[in-house]
């Protein structure tokens, strides 16, 4: 498997923080990122970046704590803005 990174969007910079703050709490490290514009369906969003080792852990939590609201992106080349939706982790 290749191991990149994946964003996990959201709507909101407080809901991001949130949800960053429970992956890294439990050994996910995660960071807060702007996605590129090319992945948000309006100006708004923020997403969470980790890497994709941690895909299947990340969305469990999230989906177990009631935070997973948007898409999930992996990192597909090398240039900074190369995504794919994830159908599911």
């Amino acid at each position: 498997m290749y191991n990149g990174f994946i964003l996990i969007t959201f709507r909101a910079l407080t809901h991001a923080q949130r949800g960053a703050k429970l992956l890294n709490a439990r050994g996910c490290a995660a960071s807060v990122v702007r996605p590129p514009q090319a992945l948000l369906s309006n100006q708004c969003g923020y997403a969470v970046r980790l890497r994709e080792s941690c895909a299947d852990a990340a969305v469990k939590l999230l989906r177990e704590a009631g935070m997973l609201e948007g898409r999930i992106y992996r990192k597909t080349g090398e240039s900074g803005e190369e995504y794919e939706e994830m159908d599911s982790v």
